[in-house]
């Protein structure tokens, strides 16, 4: 059945369209078997152009798909399983949304419908993407569960960890790319305040977020060993790592982890 399921996405958004980008891109889906709904044109716009089925209509999205992508906003989800649950009799629904369990989900559906959650973040639109995939239950049927597996791995890393885990996986995942963000936007502002140009400064921190993420994948030793070794003793490194230890790094850091975790719990008791 992989040849011929079609894959049908509630939302287009930023998560949404990412992933549509990347089973685009990589021809994991012929954009015939690929249909859309939105409420905003400017997100079926693109995807319209690449031969998709888009529409406004998320009944007739479900009813043309057997695997169908949620990538709206949690507080959204209860609305749009109730308005697609008699198009879901014997499909599967993946969700993408924080602190939404599989057991709400269920809840809203007929006892046929298998269903899957992840969480991955933006990078998986340029096949650098980090999804964590909750353990499936036994009863989600291997077509499904191999083909969004294939989806997401598609366009980058999968990591398999039981739901209760999920929260605390976002804050490493789906949430960190914009950790990392901010922190390149605080770097290029104080390299401008010193004198270089953003754009020369953006190549060097670019660069070196990327080096680093290769040494922390090809090298056999532990960030702290990583860090260590660059930071000797009386160099500038370890003037630097002084400062922040004297400003809180390391806490400010956890404190935000922190904080990323329990609002997907938050969102869990809302859900």
């Amino acid at each position: 059945m992989e040849g011929s399921m079609r894959l049908g996405s509630i939302g287009a958004g930023h998560m949404g369209g990412a992933i549509l980008q990347a089973v685009l891109d990589t021809g994991l889906f012929t954009p015939q078997r690929v249909h859309i709904s939105s409420p905003v044109p400017s997100e079926l716009e693109p995807y319209a152009k690449r031969g998709c089925r888009t529409n406004r209509d998320n009944v007739e999205t479900a009813r043309n798909a057997d695997l169908i992508l949620l990538a709206v906003r949690p507080h959204q989800i209860q609305d749009v399983l109730k308005e697609i649950a008699a198009e879901t009799e014997w499909k599967c629904v993946l969700s993408i949304a924080a602190g939404v369990t599989v057991a709400s989900i269920k809840e809203s559906l007929p006892n046929s419908v298998a269903v899957l959650r992840a969480m991955p973040n933006l990078p998986l639109a340029y096949g650098s993407g980090a999804t964590v995939m909750a353990i499936p239950g036994r009863d989600v049927p291997n077509r499904f569960f191999d083909m969004t597996v294939n989806m997401f791995k598609s366009a980058g890393k999968v990591v398999y960890l039981k739901e209760e885990l999920i929260n605390a996986a976002t804050a490493l995942g789906g949430s960190a790319v914009a950790y990392f963000f901010r922190m390149a936007s605080v770097m290029a502002g104080w390299a401008e305040q010193n004198g270089i140009h953003p754009y020369e400064a953006l190549q060097i921190i670019n660069q070196s977020m990327a080096g680093a993420s290769e040494m922390l994948t090809r090298s056999e030793k532990t960030p702290s060993e990583l860090a260590s070794g660059v930071a000797v003793p009386g160099g500038t490194t370890e003037a630097a790592f002084q400062a922040f230890d004297q400003a809180g790094f390391d806490e400010a850091l956890i404190a935000g982890m922190n904080a990323c975790r329990d609002r997907g719990i938050e969102l869990v008791s809302s859900s």
